[in-house]
């Protein structure tokens, strides 16, 4: 039999031999993609971005907010003691105080001063020599009228933002155009009047006669009512939602309707304006209280709790009203339902943003309460001795002032607005004693109380 060659036989793995110019083709197709992800996301952070900063500017356009802060504030201007009335009365419109100042010549005139400069912006001669003067006072609270000179207050003549003034020895009425200073309105009163408030296109002046108040209703043209109620001897006025309050805190208030009628009165309560509606808070002697609510052309609404007013309301919680005494309480303001109860108190006056009530209570510099179903998140704990005061927001952050020790220099505190509970202190001028917001603006008190507007 015969041998054959064997032949070497190299075993080989099975390979396309066109695979790598399918890869390469492959890699071609797909290359495109990472960077398109990457895109992708860079639009959508983006996207999210310009509607955060979209939803801050809309805050920041509501009232009662800051204009923004940021990481520090400096001093813009002092105030000089003839414009502290008209400072500290923190009535802004559009970038200005506007409000009453007494002349170098003893006469009295309605100014608006800028908030960047203190520098007049106009000035409207409002008469009354040589009187003590009166100061705007804000007419969602009780209008405490001073005793001689003119005595004004903001209201608005249907979108316009005005300002009503007393005049000639309380026997004339003023209406201002709070933009420009232009004079919308001037005549003679039938009588001297004590009182004044401003609510929509209404004004409202009363006389009081021991404890008796006259009190009137005009609106552009003419009077609408005259009526005398009760109400103690020591009347103020608030006025809302078509509504007027007269009385006397701890005495008797008397609430009347659109047309004059008497609504409602009572003793030993106090009222105050929340958006269309008067509230009448009765406090009881040991730390709680009660709260009746009253609107033109509706029931009675009586809640539990001393009702607080928001200083920003988004619209994010409607017809929410909430109540504080022992404990924080949420209400339907309509129906008078209970809708949740927390056992902290807050203190003072609280925001309402993004479906959430923001406040300060005894433990937190600031205290989140969900607006639906009273869960609390605390945002930033409140160190011993720390007295937090109401917070403020500019849109993107809140800040709550904090005072310690006396002869501790105020504190501001910041917190992320979104959710993040980052906090840091802005950076104040030295020597401040005090720190309030008037207007769209902090002010800082100084030594012998001089005001400085910050920015």
């Amino acid at each position: 039999m015969g041998r054959t060659a064997v032949s070497q036989v190299e075993l080989l793995e099975d390979e396309p031999v066109d695979d790598e110019p399918c890869s390469r083709s492959r890699w071609r197709r797909w290359w495109p993609l990472p960077i398109v992800v990457a895109l992708l996301a860079v639009g959508t952070q983006a996207g999210l971005d310009a509607r955060q900063r979209a939803h801050d500017e809309r805050i920041a356009a509501l009232p009662g907010t800051l204009a923004p802060v940021g990481d520090a504030l400096s001093v813009r201007w002092k105030v000089p003691d003839d414009d502290y009335t008209v400072v500290s009365a923190g009535y802004e419109v559009d970038g200005a105080y506007v409000g009453v100042r007494h002349e170098v010549d003893e006469a009295y005139a309605a100014v608006a001063l800028d908030v960047g400069t203190g520098l007049a912006r106009w000035s409207t001669p409002l008469g009354d020599r040589g009187e003590t003067a009166g100061a705007p006072i804000d007419a969602g609270n009780f209008t405490v009228t001073p005793a001689g000179g003119p005595s004004c207050v903001p209201g608005s003549l249907g979108d316009s933002p005005v300002l009503a003034c007393l005049v000639d020895s309380r026997r004339g009425l003023v209406v201002l155009d709070a933009t420009d200073g232009a004079v919308l309105r001037r005549e003679d009163l039938p009588t001297r009047a004590d009182l004044l408030a401003a609510a929509g296109d209404t004004t409202y002046l009363a006389r009081s006669v021991g404890t008796e108040c006259e009190v009137t209703a005009l609106d552009s043209s003419s009077v609408l009512w005259t009526t005398t109620v009760a109400c103690g001897g020591r009347p103020e006025i608030v006025a809302a939602g078509g509504l007027v309050a007269l009385g006397s805190t701890r005495e008797h208030v008397t609430v009347l309707g659109r047309s004059g009628d008497v609504l409602d009165e009572a003793d030993d309560a106090a009222a105050a304006a929340l958006g269309d509606a008067i509230v009448l808070n009765d406090f009881a002697g040991d730390g709680t209280g009660t709260s009746r609510l009253l609107r033109e052309d509706a029931e009675p609404v009586d809640v539990d709790g001393i009702v607080m007013v928001p200083r920003v309301d988004d619209g994010s919680a409607p017809n929410l009203v909430v109540t504080v005494d022992t404990a924080t309480r949420g209400y339907d303001g309509r129906t008078g339902e209970r809708l949740w109860e927390t056992p902290d108190p807050l203190s003072g006056i609280y925001l309402l943003r993004d479906g959430h009530v923001v406040g300060s209570s005894g433990q937190d510099v600031l205290v989140s309460i969900d607006a639906r179903t009273g869960a609390v998140h605390h945002r930033a704990a409140l160190h011993p001795d720390d007295l937090p005061l109401s917070p403020v927001t500019d849109g993107p952050t809140y800040l709550t002032i904090v005072r310690g020790a006396p002869s501790d220099a105020p504190r501001l505190v910041a917190v992320d607005a979104d959710g993040d509970d980052r906090t840091w202190d802005v950076r104040l001028p030295g020597g401040l004693l005090g720190l309030s917001q008037l207007g769209r603006h902090l002010v800082g008190t100084y030594r012998g109380g001089t005001l400085l507007v910050l920015g």
